[in-house]
This record gives structure tokens, C-alpha cells and sequence, in this order.
């Protein structure tokens, strides 16, 4: 019998010797996960755009889900309105990753070279991250100036929509500036103990 076996079997909890029956020796514990307390230190102004987006979607498609499901009677606005709310909770939830630098990124390589060799794969990644959000930005504008269509639904020109997007790609570009100037200031050393900054400690 494993420890946890032995544990269950050595306490009066029928609950959890329930738990344990049928296990096999050796087999790892079971999970458990507890709630932690939410921690909003790390939000700053510039994520507040994102999160009122999300809000508004959310109420969007509670009206929507309302109005069809239990009025019978759908508001056609609702679904394009939600649709594009969406993009824009995209766009400005990723001002928030950009700035804190936790964009997903495949980090094995870089553990498995030496720290000047992860230090230069790191500040590649990092450039080319900054040539990506500056060539869509430019793209961005080019698009916008020639957009003349209007939602379906409602009168709101698509430009609108379009610039908040370009807004959002200008500002990830200025958050990758500032990341890649901070890669090339660290030692190899740092920049290897940093990949670590993202990873679940829980």
C-alpha cells in the first residue's frame, strides 16, 4: 500500500477510504485544487479597455440569449455586435500579454542550449514578435483608410472597428520595443532565469 492508501485507510473518513478503493499501489494521488484569492495588483489603465469590451460582450450575449430563448423574439443586432466585440476583446486583451510578456512561447529550445545561445534565441523571438505588430499596424492603416462599408445591422462604419484594432497592434509594437530592449540589456544568465517568471508555481 502507497502512503496515500495507508492514510485513507488509517483515518474514519468513509469518504475518502471510498476514494481510495480500487487503487493500485503506487499510483499517484489524486488532484486537488483549491481556489486562490484573486489577485488584481498586476492590472494597469491600459488593460481597462479590454475589460469593459469584455463586459459589454458579455451583457451582449446574455441580450441575445434572452431575447431568443425566452422572448421568442431575437434582436438581430445582437450577433454581429457580439461578433465583433469579440475581435476587440482579442486585440485589447492582448495589449495586456504583450505588456506583461506572457504570450505563449515554446521555451524547451532555449532550455536546452547554453544561456548565450538562449539569451540570442530569446532576443530573435523578441524582434521578430516587434517587426510582426509593426508590419500589421501598417497594414492596419492601409485597410482602414479604404474601408467605407457600415455594419449590417447598425450604422457604425467597420473603420471604426478597424482602428481600434490598429490602436491595438501600435501598442503591442511599443510593449515589444520595450521587451526586446530589456533582452538585449540582460546577461544570458537572467534571461534564462526569467523564462521561469511564467511558469505555474501553484
Amino acid at each position: 500500500m502507497n502512503q496515500e492508501t495507508e492514510a485513507a485507510a488509517d483515518t474514519n473518513d468513509p469518504a475518502a477510504a471510498e476514494t481510495q478503493k480500487g487503487r493500485t499501489s503506487g499510483a499517484p494521488g489524486l488532484l486537488q485544487f483549491e481556489d486562490a484569492e484573486t489577485d488584481l495588483s498586476g492590472l494597469r489603465w491600459i488593460d481597462g479597455p479590454g475589460i469593459f469590451v469584455f463586459w459589454v460582450l458579455a451583457v451582449v450575449v446574455f441580450l441575445q440569449f434572452f431575447t431568443r430563448y425566452v422572448l421568442n423574439d431575437s434582436l438581430a443586432w445582437t450577433e454581429e455586435v457580439a461578433r465583433y466585440l469579440l475581435i476587440l476583446v482579442c486585440f485589447l486583451g492582448s495589449i495586456t500579454a504583450t505588456r506583461r510578456g506572457s504570450h505563449i512561447t515554446l521555451e524547451f529550445l532555449m532550455r536546452m542550449v547554453p544561456p548565450a545561445a538562449a539569451k540570442g534565441l530569446t532576443v530573435l523571438s523578441q524582434a521578430i514578435t516587434l517587426g510582426f505588430f509593426s508590419a500589421m499596424t501598417w497594414i492596419g492603416i492601409e485597410l482602414t483608410q479604404k474601408t467605407r462599408q457600415k455594419m449590417i445591422s447598425l450604422p457604425i462604419p467597420k473603420a471604426w472597428i478597424y482602428t481600434i484594432c490598429v490602436i491595438a497592434l501600435g501598442i503591442m509594437a511599443f510593449y515589444s520595443a520595450i521587451w526586446l530592449w530589456r533582452r538585449l540589456r540582460q546577461t544570458p544568465d537572467e534571461v534564462v532565469r526569467s523564462l521561469d517568471a511564467h511558469l505555474p508555481t501553484d
